[in-house]
């Protein structure tokens, strides 16, 4: 029978620093690997080696590992960095994932501004710049399961606590984000190992409706409404359904007897409050089919129309960090020449450089783009040199980009190639690529701060 591990333990190099506990499937560590990186690690409870589906369950998650690896998820999710079988008083099956510190999950913050509010009897949700921190928090949350949903993932067990934010200053939002305990997340278009032998997991008032019917599937839709739930806490201020008795969150997660809330405070421009309130109410409709997309809830958090669809990730590109893939080397995507635009000179104190996908990157200093900057925009990055170009404001207010010498790529503005420093106008966009063969990579269209 297996047995649980202590401080002190090693096992396959792994050295145990701290017990986190047991979970309803695991049982959790903190622990150092052989040079010394920090890792949580992970033993199971269930599923054990001997039971049926234990074999499809191990392939499952490098399935799943390896569609978090090669998409956009990447950004957004844990990595496993290793998974493996040992003896331990019995067979037993341990993933060792990256650790995720210098941050907090989205429930500890949410807990710790309740408790101000009890304090001081001022609603801290009405602090302006509580508002915006947790619009902030919105928008970033729905960018990661829009990367998650893209690569086909299901997280099925969505919570503020497995939400984790890092303050991180270089990035547009200001936070990081990381979705943990993806470990039972299911992939859309493959069934689940366990299916049929043990429920999916979840937990009390965030089981979406397809969690609580018997013989239920979570889909896509799934995280939709427990998204739904987590933006009313964040935007509205309350949990629609809590309720200590399962039964009663159950039968009012069903009935969707609630109207549109007033959110708490103003959405910035150009989104609407009314239109960020109806779409929150369709997220917790009981029919699947009724609730929007990810990337439709980003575009209403940001006043932005939807994108028309998605274009595929290079995981070619992806694979090979260290070096920068050249556009004449091998067949990459290509994409649609930008045009030419012809807005007002950039003379503000910040900018923008907006993906098509709206993530975006402020910059109000000097600053040199490559690909270690814009890797968390998708794997194109990677056709990008270390250092492409630079930004910086000149002392009369323009902004200017400074193309650098010798990149494997072009450096492209309006989809020519840039040899010499430019100006930016507002709407203009920057990118890697071949301006002679219209190929255009990870395009950043320049916009006021």
């Amino acid at each position: 029978m297996a047995k649980k591990l202590r401080v002190g333990d090693t096992i396959r190099g792994y050295r145990v620093t701290k017990v986190f506990g047991p979970g309803m499937m695991a049982i959790s560590y903190g622990a150092e690997a052989p040079d010394g990186t920090k890792i949580f690690l992970k033993q199971y409870k269930s599923p054990s080696p001997a039971v049926v589906w234990y074999p499809h369950f191990v392939d499952y998650q490098q399935e799943l590992s390896s569609r978090i690896r090669n998409g956009k998820a990447a950004h957004y999710a844990v990595r496993l960095i290793d998974a493996f079988e040992e003896t331990w008083g019995g067979r037993t099956y341990f993933a060792a994932y990256e650790l995720v510190a210098n941050g907090r999950d989205l429930d500890h913050m949410l807990e710790e501004e309740r408790e101000i509010h009890r304090r001081t009897k001022v609603a801290s949700t009405r602090d302006p710049a509580v508002w915006a921190r947790h619009v902030t928090w919105a928008k970033v949350l729905m960018a990661g399961i829009a990367a998650l949903h893209e690569s086909k993932i299901i997280h099925a067990d969505l919570k503020p606590a497995n939400a984790f934010l890092i303050k991180d200053p270089s990035l547009g939002s200001g936070y990081q984000l990381k979705l943990i305990d993806t470990d039972f997340s299911v992939l859309a278009d493959r069934k689940a190992p366990w299916h049929g032998y043990q429920g999916y997991v979840g937990t009390d008032n965030y089981r979406s409706p397809e969690h609580m019917s018997r013989g239920g599937v979570p889909t896509l839709a799934s995280d939709i409404f427990t998204c739904g739930l987590i933006l009313y806490e964040l935007l509205i201020g309350v949990h629609p359904y809590w309720h200590e008795d399962q039964a009663e969150y159950a039968r009012r997660a069903r009935a969707h007897d609630i109207k549109p809330m007033a959110l708490l405070g103003r959405m910035p421009a150009p989104a609407d409050n009314a239109e960020v309130s109806a779409i929150l109410h369709r997220c917790l409709s009981p029919d699947p089919t009724a609730r929007p997309a990810a990337p439709s809830i980003r575009a209403a958090l940001s006043g932005r129309a939807p994108k028309q669809g998605t274009i595929a990730v290079d995981t070619a590109a992806a694979a090979a960090p260290a070096a920068v893939p050249s556009i004449d080397a091998g067949k990459p995507r290509s994409q649609t020449r930008p045009g030419a635009a012809a807005g007002s000179m950039l003379t503000s104190d910040k900018i923008r450089l907006v993906t098509s996908s709206g993530e975006s990157l402020q910059i109000g200093i000097r600053t040199k783009i490559g690909k270690a900057v814009l890797r968390r925009f998708g794997a194109d990055a990677e056709f990008w040199d270390d250092t492409q170009c630079t930004v910086e404001r000149r002392p009369d207010g323009q902004w200017i980009v400074t193309p650098v010498p010798g990149t494997v790529n072009e450096t492209l503005i309006n989809g020519a190639p840039l040899t010499t420093p430019r100006p930016l106008s507002d709407g203009d966009v920057l990118a890697a690529g071949r301006g002679t063969k219209g190929i255009s990579k990870l395009p950043l269209t320049a916009r006021v701060g």
